[in-house]
């Protein structure tokens, strides 16, 4: 979890720094430091310099250094390249990148560097980018004010809101059967991705506006939290192992 917070703080800072970020927010998220006034654009600046060489030595102690090198240049391609602004489908490549170094990274940290990426974990990592790649652009939809006013081209801007909409809902459906199939699970493992996947499909097709566009973002959020879950389905024992280890903690005995 550390090591995933250091890497999103660089990204935060040097996504939020620029004038036309702070516009874009100043109508989009309104609460965010820069717009709402907690910290100014050339403090923001300064503290994205003092942490890069933070992060980057702390990430090399906790066995990941690699992995947020990349992000480092994933990070000026997206939001000095203008890669965030320039077109939805780079966009959503260089996010689909960035979440596999993500990934990737977590998962060295967590096995403290002694893990081999064997096929399966290479062909995870791919399908879990395709679904950020493919299905990414929902959060697009509630920031279509915000986006015009920084001249950003994204899926809706670009193909239009109704178009776009098929090209969230295509992608959703598909993954959601995709996932648990690639690691061949039963039917009680389709239950929650594909259950949810509907619900997002249905959403995003028969309900717009920024407040059902908002919620179906969120909606979106937990359903990726579900994808990545989804190697747990097949040994439900996990479950089971992890409920009886948070039994027995002193918070719930008390």
């Amino acid at each position: 979890m550390l090591w995933n917070w250091l890497n999103l703080l660089v990204f935060d800072l040097a996504n939020q720094r620029h004038p036309e970020s702070v516009v874009e927010d100043a109508i989009n998220k309104p609460w965010r430091p820069l717009p709402s006034g907690r910290i100014n654009i050339t403090q923001t600046r300064r503290l994205l310099l003092y942490s890069l060489p933070v992060v980057l030595s702390i990430n090399y102690y906790l066995g990941a250094w690699e992995e947020t090198a990349l992000l480092f240049t994933l990070t000026w391609i997206y939001n000095d390249l203008g890669g965030g602004d320039d077109g939805w489908i780079l966009r959503n490549s260089v996010i689909a990148a960035a979440f596999s170094q993500y990934n990737k990274g977590a998962l060295r940290v967590a096995t403290r560097g002694g893990f081999n990426v064997s096929g399966t974990t290479w062909a995870w990592l791919a399908i879990t980018s395709g679904v950020i790649g493919t299905t990414m652009h929902v959060q697009d939809m509630k920031d279509q004010a915000g986006d015009r006013a920084k001249n950003r081209r994204t899926a809706p801007l670009v193909l239009g809101d109704g178009p776009a909409r098929w090209t969230i809902a295509i992608p959703t459906a598909i993954w959601s059967i995709v996932c648990p199939a690639f690691w061949k699970l039963g039917l009680p493992g389709y239950v929650l991705p594909v259950s949810i996947g509907a619900i997002i499909v249905l959403r995003i097709l028969l309900l717009r506006g920024f407040t059902a566009d908002k919620r179906t973002w969120w909606i979106w959020t937990a359903w990726t939290g579900i994808i990545w879950m989804v190697p747990l389905f097949k040994d439900y024992s996990v479950f089971i192992r992890f409920w009886n280890l948070v039994s027995k903690t002193t918070f719930w005995t008390q």
